[in-house]
């Protein structure tokens, strides 16, 4: 099982930058300024934990997968459960999430966008939270336009003890 999904990892890197050979390097202006668009979406979702606002980034899809290091999750009704109602609204009353070196790349109806992050937030007693990391998500062009498929964040580990 292991080496199986080790092979299909190894696939996948291999196929994307061979897509994105064939769409010309990292895709169109249009498609990247299409993907950004939903990108900067998708951080106003989250600031305002904004679950309609969501609704327009993320595919409505059963084969969405959101990986955090508070859980895995499936399909769009237990992305948005999980991470907007369950972690956005009810631990914080203020959050922002900051990029930088924010790279995105389209091939075809597919594009990938890259990020580090800076979380800032106040939790829901008051307390003020800030957290780094980095970010993965992948997009799919539907008729509504790009739309979120995976997401992948994970946050720096704790430094090894004294």
């Amino acid at each position: 099982m292991k080496h199986a999904m080790l092979g299909a990892l190894a696939v996948a890197f291999i196929a994307l930058p061979a897509a994105a050979q064939r769409d010309g390097g990292s895709g169109s202006d249009a498609d990247r300024a299409a993907v950004r668009q939903v990108f900067d979406t998708y951080l106003q979702s989250v600031k305002a934990a904004d679950v309609a606002l969501a609704g327009n980034v993320w595919s409505p899809g059963a084969d969405v997968i959101a990986v955090t290091p508070f859980g895995r999750f499936r399909g769009w009704e237990s992305v948005r459960d999980a991470i907007y109602v369950n972690f956005l609204q009810k631990a914080f009353s203020e959050r922002k999430l900051d990029p930088s070196d924010v790279a995105i790349h389209t091939a075809g109806d597919t594009a990938w966008l890259v990020f580090d992050w800076t979380f800032t937030a106040k939790m829901a007693d008051g307390q003020p939270i800030t957290s780094k990391g980095w970010e993965s998500q992948v997009y799919r062009r539907t008729p509504a336009g790009w739309r979120i498929v995976a997401l992948h964040y994970s946050v720096p580990p704790p430094p090894p003890p004294r």
